[in-house]
């Protein structure tokens, strides 16, 4: 799907007078409701904009981030932009003076200056997820609710045979949540793989990566949660890929829970994927 085909507003930058500054933001998603401000919960978006405004002195503060986490969902990567008044605190302060005004369990990893015309979500040229699982025979009392229990692994090499099903444009309505208000189901893919790590504790975890434009609501749990299932009754990729081109959500498997899904990584380079729509403009000529 070509960039220029994306659902996006022309003009987002901020109003004259206004400065914004970018943050990269790590979290316990354990802790709170979602990302997303709401009013019967503590999200991690009302908590940096609490923080920003102890910080600033400022009450006219706006907080947006790249995309919304949904509740229990964690963050090694997220990245948000603060808007206010112009102010003369540098942007360093805005990460070792921001983490002593929120909760512990959200670490402001970096801050910098940008553009007014930058825009945290309307600008993201990639959003990269990752899904973390390992065997249930490996509970322990300090990774509860931060990587998912499963029985055991599938096949890696029928697990890597799914997710290159997943690589390219598809209508992912198959895989989307019954809340997703998107008028268009279609998203771009460029990355998706399955790989080992070892935890912290030695143990072996397999993680789920995938990148692409723009994610659906629950759509990565959805398809983790989907290949799972599948792989482990040895079901065939093409079966897999039946399902996914079937549209149809009651062909879905169980959700995976939110415990082992991380927004890992938000990528602003317009370069970095440029591959991906060169491939589709040259397949569009074919």
């Amino acid at each position: 799907m070509p960039r220029s085909d994306w659902k996006r507003p022309k003009e987002f930058s901020a109003p004259e007078g206004r400065r914004r500054v970018a943050l990269e933001i790590s979290y316990d998603g354990r802790a709170f409701c979602g990302w997303q401000s709401q009013n019967n919960g503590v999200s991690v978006q009302e908590e940096i904009k609490k923080g920003v405004e102890k910080l600033t002195g400022q009450k006219n503060i706006e907080v947006c981030g790249s995309g919304r986490t949904d509740s229990g969902v964690h963050a090694m990567g997220q990245v948000a932009h603060v808007e206010m008044d112009d102010c003369s605190i540098p942007a360093t302060a805005f990460c070792n003076g921001l983490n002593c005004f929120i909760p512990p369990q959200v670490r402001i990893i970096r801050a910098w200056d940008v553009e007014p015309s930058f825009h945290a979500r309307y600008s993201a040229m990639a959003r990269e997820y990752r899904y973390f699982f390992k065997e249930h025979y490996g509970k322990d009392s300090f990774s509860q609710g931060l990587i998912t229990n499963i029985k055991s692994f599938p096949d890696k090499g029928l697990l890597d045979e799914y997710a290159k099903v997943v690589l390219g444009t598809h209508d992912f309505t198959t895989f989307t949540g019954s809340g997703d208000q998107s008028p268009s189901k279609v998203r771009d893919i460029y990355e998706s793989e399955f790989f080992f790590v070892q935890s912290v504790y030695g143990e072996k975890v397999l993680c789920y990566r995938i990148c692409g434009n723009a994610f659906l609501y629950h759509m990565v749990r959805s398809i983790a949660g989907t290949i799972i299932q599948m792989a482990s009754r040895g079901r065939s990729a093409e079966e897999f890929r039946a399902v996914l081109e079937s549209r149809d959500r009651s062909l879905c498997g169980k959700t995976a829970p939110s415990d082992g899904l991380y927004l890992w990584r938000i990528s602003y380079d317009e370069n970095e994927y440029m591959w991906f729509e060169e491939k589709a403009a040259k397949d569009g000529k074919n």
